[in-house]
């Protein structure tokens, strides 16, 4: 676990800062998606996850869903194209476990991906990690998730 401002990343998957979202590869061709720590910090309360329908084709930077928070809506949006496959139904049913785990049960959608290395160059993992997320809550005077 990496952890950067109080936020922790486990190292067996791989982020993107902008979009605040891990992934992760499974199964062959399939990746599992999620919120980051420091976006469920970010966002709050969460109150519905909205997911797109399964078998809907996405591409890189696209919605797979939106989060409806306390003050506003985010679109969940991919670092992998792909297919969605399959849809977190707990985190649809109980958006509060999103925040609750967002590393394992809070996990939202599972899409039918190409991993390559091309894709994990992408992405970011290891040494990269802690900068580009110290470089992104730098960015939004975040000092840690509340409680801290």
């Amino acid at each position: 676990m990496i952890t950067v401002r109080g936020c922790g990343f486990p190292i067996d998957r791989y982020y993107h800062a902008d979009y605040n979202v891990w992934v992760q590869p499974g199964a062959p061709g399939v990746v599992t998606l999620g919120a980051t720590s420091y976006g469920v910090a970010l966002a709050g309360e969460f109150f519905a996850f909205t997911p797109k329908a399964l078998g809907t084709k996405v591409e890189i930077g696209r919605a797979v869903g939106v989060l409806e928070l306390s003050k506003t809506v985010v679109s969940v949006r991919t670092p992998v194209a792909g297919t969605l496959l399959e849809v977190n139904t707990a985190a649809v049913a109980k958006p509060a476990t999103i925040g609750a785990d967002p590393y394992g049960a809070g996990w939202l959608v599972r899409l039918a991906a190409k991993w390559d290395e091309a894709v994990s160059h992408r992405l970011l993992s290891g040494d990269d990690l802690a900068p580009a997320f110290e470089a992104e809550m730098a960015l939004e005077n975040f000092q840690g998730p509340p409680g801290r």
